[in-house]
Parts: structure tokens; C-alpha cells; sequence
């Protein structure tokens, strides 16, 4: 027909052909096809003009060719019988970013940014954290979200990268609540049944120590928090920036320690040389008398240290998960790892960011070595 464009013409051609597993209702094709059409969706507004830039011009990966072709390759899979996103969960037509786990009664709880494919957080804002259960790490039980940005707060623009916590039968969420300046704070929530969560009344509860460059005024970094317990104490690691004399500031871990995960008292900041760009999502253990932290290595992807001491002394250990020609921008890696134990076996998860923010949770059994190191083992599917 004369005066269709090319675009609306393959438009229309991919629509059809997905059209068929609409009426599918099994989990795997429900949530390819939401992610297609939210591909599609994300094609046809940028082919009509639409911005992707958001308020920090962030446009790596941000192309019709892009969604078109991801949404392709998804389709063909379908045809062929294959269910491309399989051993890949996230809710249908999202992405599931910065996440945390936590057990309870046989059955593993998950805790989790909810992002928009084909959108940055400086355009579409992540509001809310989304909560899973399982019993196998396969099969997933999508419950309602668990929390959400509220006016008033120093979280009532954004809020990312839960950490979860249990102490004395109460459990306890650390996350990063972000104000409309970006400025990023640690703020905390309770739960008893971890349903209901009731916010720390003088959130947040942690901001970065004299050494940090931060300011509610301004885009200041203090995220991606995650609490160790060790002997009575508990440390708290999150990502931040270093003041150094007068240049631009590093990135840099930030530590706290407490006794009661209310009051911080600040260790200092420490910036590591084996990182070229920044460390982000930090997630630490104790094993034996070893102290491991995982962290993404914007650009590589997770990589591990070890410590004899839970503030000092890291020693980079190597890349446990890594992505080979790291297309436009450092952030498509795998990323926001963390490591636990679940009925006796060991895993790693991650969350490999796609271009055009495609985002979902990937499970991995992991093995320690005699030598202390950990080894990567295959991808539940």
C-alpha cells in the first residue's frame, strides 16, 4: 500500500508474527512477549521522534535498529520453539536491576529494583521495589511491590539497590533513596513478615563521612548499600565518592560499622586501584577466616577481593563474570552480583545489563576452590 513507511510496514510484519503467542499462558512466552512488545513499543516513539536522552543525555544503545532487532531475534526464537529468555527472570515487560536475597521458611526471598525496558532511570524513575519468592530459584511467585518513593522523604524521587537483613527476628532493608537532585542518601525500613515495611522515622540513615563530597543540593554518590554481620558487628559497604585535595573526587567504597544497624560509625572510604572506572554494587561475606567482596567493575564485570579484615587490606582476586567486547558504554557488563548459600550449594547472581536497558536476573551455582577462590559453575535454567 503507497504513503506506509518501511518502518511501519516491519512494524506491523513483527506484531503479526507475535501475535499467535498472545495466547499462550505459560510464564517463559508471557514474559517474552512482554519484553518484545515493549521493545516494539520503545521502536515505534523513537521512530516518531521521541527523545531517549532523558535529563543526562543517556543514549547508548537507545536505537529503532536496536529494539527492532532484539524484538526479532525474540520472535524467531519463538517460531523455532526455543524460549529466549529462559534461565532469565524478571516481571513481564520489566527490567529487574540491583537486587537482594534473603531465606525464610525453606523458601529464598527476592527484593529488586522494577526499571522500564528501554528507559533510563533519568526517564522513566524507579519507584518501586518489586518482591519474588521460590523455593527452587527457577520458578518465581511474583508478589505485590514492597516499597515505593513517598512524598516528603529524601526518597521521593527514586529509590534503588535493596539490601536485606535479618537481626533479632526483625528484618531490616537498606536501600539508596535518591532526592529529585540525585543526591543519594542509605535509608532503612523494617519488616516483621517481610510484606509490610515500615520506614526508619529519621531516614536516611547514612550519608557519606567527612571525607565524602555530598550535598543535598547536587548529584552526590552514597548507593548500592549492603550489610555484613561479623561477630556483633555489622559493616555496612556502599559506593561513594572521595574528596582529593582539590581535584575531582574518586570513586571510592565507602564502610560503617554499628552494633545495633542504626547508628553508623564511619570507617573512612578506600578507592582501589584494580577498578579503571568505578566499583559499584558491593556485596560482601565471610568465609572461614576470609572476608570476600564482590563488586561490578564498570566495564569487566563482577570481580571478587579478599581481606583477613572486613575494612582493610583488599586483595583483587580476579573476574568471575565478564562480557567480552563490551558494546558503547562500561555499563553493559555483568553486574549488582551477590553470593549465598541455599539448601547446601553456593551461587552467584547477576543482572547483565543489555543495550537499550534490557535487564533481568541471572542465577549461577558457584564452587570454592581448595586454594580459596571461587569458581563460576552453570547457569540455572
Amino acid at each position: 500500500m503507497s504513503g506506509l513507511s518501511a518502518f511501519y510496514l516491519r512494524y506491523c510484519g513483527l506484531r503479526v508474527r507475535i501475535a499467535p503467542f498472545r495466547m499462550k499462558a505459560d510464564f517463559e512466552t508471557v514474559k517474552t512477549v512482554a519484553a518484545i512488545d515493549e521493545l516494539l513499543n520503545r521502536a515505534d516513539l523513537i521512530n516518531a521522534g521521541a527523545d531517549p536522552g532523558g535529563r543526562f543525555n543517556i543514549s547508548a544503545g537507545h536505537t529503532v535498529e536496536n529494539y527492532i532487532s532484539r524484538a526479532c531475534r525474540y520472535i524467531e526464537a519463538l517460531e523455532r520453539g526455543e524460549l529466549p529468555l529462559r534461565g532469565m527472570f524478571a516481571e513481564p515487560g520489566l527490567s529487574l536491576i540491583d537486587h537482594s536475597f534473603i531465606e525464610k521458611d525453606g523458601k529464598m526471598h527476592l527484593f529488586y529494583i522494577r526499571g522500564a525496558i528501554g528507559y533510563e532511570w533519568d526517564t522513566r524513575p524507579q519507584d518501586t521495589f518489586g518482591h519474588a519468592v521460590t523455593d527452587d530459584l527457577i520458578n518465581w511467585e511474583i508478589l505485590p511491590p514492597c516499597l515505593s518513593t513517598r512524598k516528603g522523604g529524601h526518597d521521593d524521587y527514586q529509590i534503588w539497590a535493596p539490601a536485606v537483613i535479618k537481626k533479632d527476628g526483625l528484618y531490616y532493608m537498606f536501600y539508596t533513596g535518591v532526592n529529585i537532585n540525585v543526591a543519594q542518601a542509605i535509608c532503612l525500613a523494617a519488616s516483621r513478615d517481610l510484606t509490610v515495611w515500615e520506614r526508619h522515622p529519621e531516614n536516611p540513615v547514612l550519608r557519606p563521612g567527612s571525607w565524602g563530597e555530598w550535598s543535598a543540593e547536587r548529584w552526590s554518590d552514597c548507593r548500592d548499600p549492603m550489610v555484613l554481620h561479623d561477630n556483633g558487628a555489622y559493616y555496612i559497604y556502599y559506593c561513594s565518592a572521595k574528596r582529593q585535595n582539590g581535584k575531582k573526587p574518586y570513586p571510592a567504597l565507602g564502610i560503617a560499622s554499628s552494633e545495633d544497624m542504626i547508628s553508623w560509625r564511619d570507617e573512612g572510604a578506600y578507592c582501589f586501584d584494580f577498578c579503571d572506572f568505578a566499583l559499584e554494587s558491593p556485596f560482601a561475606i565471610k568465609r572461614g577466616e576470609l572476608y570476600y567482596l564482590f563488586y561490578t567493575n564498570s566495564g569487566k564485570g563482577t570481580e571478587y577481593a579478599v581481606s583477613d579484615n572486613p575494612v582493610t587490606g583488599w586483595k583483587r582476586l580476579g573476574t568471575l563474570l565478564k562480557k567480552e567486547g563490551v558494546p558503547e558504554s562500561r555499563a553493559f557488563v555483568p553486574s549488582c552480583s551477590e553470593v549465598f548459600e541455599f539448601k547446601g550449594q553456593w551461587y552467584i547472581s547477576c543482572c547483565e545489563r543489555q543495550p537499550g536497558c534490557e535487564q533481568y536476573l541471572e542465577i549461577f551455582k558457584l564452587a570454592w576452590n581448595t586454594d580459596g577462590t571461587a569458581a563460576v559453575g552453570e547457569k540455572l535454567m
